[in-house]
């Protein structure tokens, strides 16, 4: 037992280093935001505004009155009336980002928001959720680490969501 014990140290003192590191660099990507990726065009609308980083994770941390563990983000809206919007956030992991969808379809479905769930659909590996409300349809699916929340006008919704499963594949 005595001779494993150097090792066993050892190798404990490289699972701490390896933690403090990936510790260090998760805090490093959550600190500094990249954009995520967003289409220039959806259904014809173009993209006509968009926040990215930081600024596009304020604004989805506003909308929920909370912080989340994201590592980037963008929110574009496309039309010159804002027909369609795009929430688009980087979880640092796609198990982290499929809790988070979880998470959000079990609080929508306790009532306390102002959305209607209609109901899921599958479109190739997405669960798509969705749901009316505000005078729009909205969806949001995972895609890998992204979590993808998409706002339109009701006689788009479907034009717009193909694109967006399509560019989010």
């Amino acid at each position: 037992m005595k001779r494993y014990l150097p090792f066993v140290l050892i190798a404990l003192g490289a699972l701490l280093v390896l933690t403090g590191a990936g510790s260090a660099y998760l805090n490093q990507l959550v600190q500094n935001p990249q954009p995520a990726p967003l289409p220039v065009r959806l259904a014809g609308l173009s993209l006509i505004a968009k926040n990215e980083g930081a600024i596009a994770l304020r604004e989805v941390s506003e909308l929920h009155g909370q912080d989340f563990l994201l590592t980037s983000g963008a929110v574009g809206r496309y039309g010159t009336n804002h027909e369609a919007t795009l929430w688009v956030s980087g979880a640092p992991h796609p198990l982290i980002a499929a809790r988070m969808i979880a998470s959000m379809h079990e609080k929508i479905g306790q009532g306390n928001s102002p959305f209607v769930p209609i109901g899921t659909r599958q479109h190739n590996q997405h669960t798509i959720h969705e749901l009316e409300g505000m005078g729009q349809k909205h969806f949001y699916f995972q895609s890998g680490n992204l979590i993808v929340w998409l706002a339109v006008d009701p006689e788009l919704a479907e034009q717009v969501l193909q694109e967006t499963l399509a560019f989010y594949r």
